[in-house]
């Protein structure tokens, strides 16, 4: 049988393919091995492509590192062959690295051969001047790399200096800005801006970048990348991009891995995006992952998706469209009962519950979003710089956990500690501000907790809400349940009031009591099947502690029969409860 030859291509900058060195040395290998009647393995051709050898990036994460395990594993034929053009594609390192790879290679009973001098390189043939020439080329090899590093080096940071004073540091650039003709500064270009600042609006609002996607496919929007259209991946590409801010972060390779090369460059960019509005986006966006990710419909049909529970067995609520028809229609309904697994089967009339919770919880503020009066707006701006600043808070963690992730790589433990303790003050001094405005927030809630609209307004309010789906009622949708997400920390549904718990502490008393508690099982019962122990309720239990539960009446999702209201930001810290019937401030149709 022919000797085996494998073919080693490395190549540094990816840049290089569109040159002629793939094919030379692929030629090259061919004609050798044709030459000297080897088997050249083309499918198993080795390529490091865009892999730098300065470092030993190739040997340790590159298909030369793997091809030298498969040869440690005796997967490679002693006396098999390794075609490189030359030493250097092997390595540029300090010459002691770079000679015991040489002589592992060797020693492992593969023959190496430099195809440029056609030298022949096997174990038992090696003389010194073999070694000597080796160790020659490597060193001339590795001083040629640290006099390229050290050129490209200093003239990256003569390049940061200047960019520092406002200079381009490239001419790449993201896709809404172009480098200007003087080559001195980039340019906006407004029609693409003007898409950027939407897909930010429209993420705050509480759209999924599905729906926007959409939006912008079915609007005939060009993509700013190929020919395909808008697709989910570049617009998280483009939410995080904090380019859209201004800001440039240089970056540098450190033991094979990317890693930030010192702080960020504040105004490199023009900013197209404010500040406030990219960390409300990444706010929405968190809040998105919590629960309620993915295609919502023409119309954002479920406000509640992620959030509401069943209040007998806690599982999850499902939206259930029954098709049209009289007995179609869409309802609320426990996912466990849905599926036969023992829960209540009753179902709410989705939007009778929805009329009932956007009337009368209050907390959601809907007048600020639907209406622009001067209290509404203070309440927003106020609601927004809260969610810029959790936003912030989001980045900043994440950004310690990537920095974390570069230090556990082998990153530089001394740039990555002081990144980290930077990271750590600026979290705590948003944390202290987040802090103090909550506190506002809930100051401001508390002062006019029982001031609400009229009963005409919140009407028509709940009017504009429930008509036929349109982009822009798509977005005021969203946008309330993007805020409800922001707000609630858990809603439960009893679209049976009471009457399903009480039955189940029947059924534990009879289990444990027996016979002897009759007459407290039947006090039970009797209770259990009084009107106002089964009026269906719901109850929503707020991120600031505080909880609301509305029994809305049967016949008009608009009027209630009783409201439980728990506040625990009543003056000294103590929590007042409070039970509201109609005749009390809160609006009835």
């Amino acid at each position: 049988m022919k000797p085996r030859a494998y073919s080693y291509l490395r190549m540094s900058t990816a840049e290089q393919l569109k040159g002629d060195s793939r094919r030379r040395q692929l030629e090259k290998s061919r004609a050798y091995a044709d030459e000297h009647g080897l088997e050249l393995a083309e499918v198993n051709q080795l390529e490091d492509i865009g892999i730098s050898a300065f470092r030993g990036d190739n040997v340790r994460d590159g298909a030369l590192g793997r091809f030298l395990d498969v040869v440690k594993a005796g997967s490679v034929q002693r006396g098999s062959y390794l075609l490189v053009e030359s030493l250097d594609r092997l390595s540029r390192e300090d010459i002691l690295p770079a000679l015991t790879l040489f002589l592992s290679i060797v020693q492992a009973g593969i023959t190496l051969v430099t195809l440029t001098d056609k030298r022949v390189y096997r174990a038992e043939d090696i003389e010194m001047l073999d070694l000597m020439t080796t160790l020659v080329v490597m060193e001339r090899s590795n001083n040629e790399s640290v006099e390229k590093s050290d050129r490209v080096g200093n003239a990256w940071k003569q390049k940061r200096v200047r960019a520092a004073g406002g200079e381009p540091m490239t001419a790449r650039c993201p896709a809404w800005l172009a480098l200007a003709p003087d080559r001195k500064s980039y340019q906006v270009v407004p029609e693409r801006a003007e898409i950027v600042r939407q897909i930010f609006a429209d993420t705050v609002a509480g759209m999924g970048m599905f729906s926007i996607a959409t939006r912008l496919n079915k609007a005939g929007v060009p993509a700013f990348e190929g020919k395909k259209g808008w697709h989910r991946s570049y617009l998280a590409k483009t939410l995080d991009n904090r380019a859209v801010i201004g800001e440039f972060q240089p970056h540098t390779k450190v033991s094979g891995t990317r890693v930030p090369d010192g702080e960020p460059i504040k105004g490199y960019y023009p900013a197209i995006v404010a500040e406030d509005l990219f960390f409300r986006a990444q706010h929405s966006r968190s809040q998105r992952k919590i629960g309620g990710a993915g295609r919502k419909g023409p119309g954002y049909a479920n406000l509640f998706t992620g959030l509401a529970r069943c209040a007998y067995c806690h599982s999850r609520i499902t939206f259930e469209n029954k098709g049209a028809g009289t007995r179609g229609g869409t309802y609320l309904i426990c996912s466990d009962a849905q599926r036969g697994r023992g829960c209540t089967a009753t179902r709410w009339k989705y939007l009778d519950f929805e009329a009932s919770f956007l009337a009368f919880v209050q907390e959601l503020d809907l007048e600020s979003i639907l209406n622009a009066n001067e209290d509404a707006a203070k309440r927003k701006a106020l609601e927004d710089e809260l969610r810029s600043l959790r936003g912030e808070l989001a980045s900043i963690s994440e950004s310690m956990e990537k920095t974390y992730a570069v230090l556990n790589a082998g990153g530089p433990p001394e740039f990555i500690a002081g990144k980290l303790n930077e990271l750590s003050a600026k979290k705590a001094t948003l944390s202290a501000l987040l802090e103090s405005k909550e506190a506002e927030q809930n100051h401001f809630a508390g002062r006019d907790l029982r001031l609400y609209i009229s009963r005409d307004e919140i009407r028509d309010l709940v009017s504009r809400l429930q008509m036929p789906p349109s982009d822009e009622l798509y977005r005021l949708r969203a946008q309330i349940a993007s805020r409800l997400k922001v707000l609630v920390e858990t809603l439960l549904v009893a679209p049976q009031g009471r009457g399903p718990i009480s039955q189940k502490v029947i059924r534990e008393l009879q289990e444990l009591a027996g016979a002897n508690d009759a007459d407290v099982i039947a006090h039970m019962r009797s209770v259990a099947g009084e009107s106002p122990e089964s009026r269906r309720y719901f109850a929503v239990g707020f991120r600031d502690a505080a909880v609301r539960v509305v029994f809305p009446t049967y016949d008009n999702p608009l009027l209630y029969e009783q409201q439980i209201v728990a506040d625990n930001r009543a003056k000294g810290g103590e929590t007042s409860i409070e039970a509201i019937y109609p005749d009390g401030s809160f609006p009835v149709a």
